[in-house]
């Protein structure tokens, strides 16, 4: 048996934006969102390098006295000129964002990376990771990302055609959230527990 619990950061402290690969730090050191992750027991604890991510991550492996992983592809998405500005209906960019959530496969962030390059980096992480660390049995792995790479692993796994938007904003994925994934071996299909739970 193999389980990963897909864990998003807390709050970030700043306005309301699109914080992608913007370095941005959490609201607080020890978010309340994530605090049952103290009561919880994995084997192996993978994050993204982005600190809103890793801050928690470290503070887990520290209390596990486990190594932890660091994973380049499953920082968020790249928003480029978007990345970090606050939402603001007066912005240049305003009008291009709305049309970006309407179609964001046909639409691609200024200097940002496509949706499309996104998923493939991101599927590929999962596949490299959820795979070399099989080894164990009953394995249980936290993984602390983002909410838009969690979103892709789970559309990826319900078979979701992802150039449907609406999934993109139905698909509620809380701070301090967690969709629990798991499969029986490596020719078993993955199941999904929860999808955006508030913790166990």
């Amino acid at each position: 048996m193999q389980q990963i619990d897909l864990v998003r950061h807390g709050p970030v402290a700043g306005p309301a934006a699109l914080y992608g690969w913007t370095d941005v730090m959490l609201q607080e050191p020890s978010p309340a969102c994530l605090s049952w992750l103290s009561t919880q027991s994995y084997q192996h604890i993978l994050t993204s390098p982005l600190q809103r991510c890793r801050q928690s991550a470290e503070a887990q492996a520290q209390r596990l006295q486990l190594e932890l992983v660091i994973e380049p592809d499953l920082k968020e998405m790249n928003f480029g000129l978007w990345d970090g500005v606050p939402f603001d209906e007066q912005s240049p960019y305003w009008q291009e964002q709305q049309q970006f959530w309407q179609q964001p496969f046909a639409i691609t962030p200024p200097e940002g990376e496509s949706l499309t390059h996104f998923q493939q980096r991101v599927l590929q992480a999962f596949e490299l990771h959820s795979s070399s660390h099989y080894e164990q049995q009953h394995q249980q792995a936290l993984w602390l990302v983002h909410g838009g790479v969690i979103r892709l692993l789970l559309a990826s796994l319900l078979n979701i055609d992802l150039q449907q938007s609406r999934w993109l904003q139905q698909m509620s994925i809380g701070y301090g959230s967690v969709s629990r994934i798991s499969r029986y071996n490596k020719q078993s299909p993955w199941q999904i527990h929860c999808i955006g739970s508030a913790g166990f």
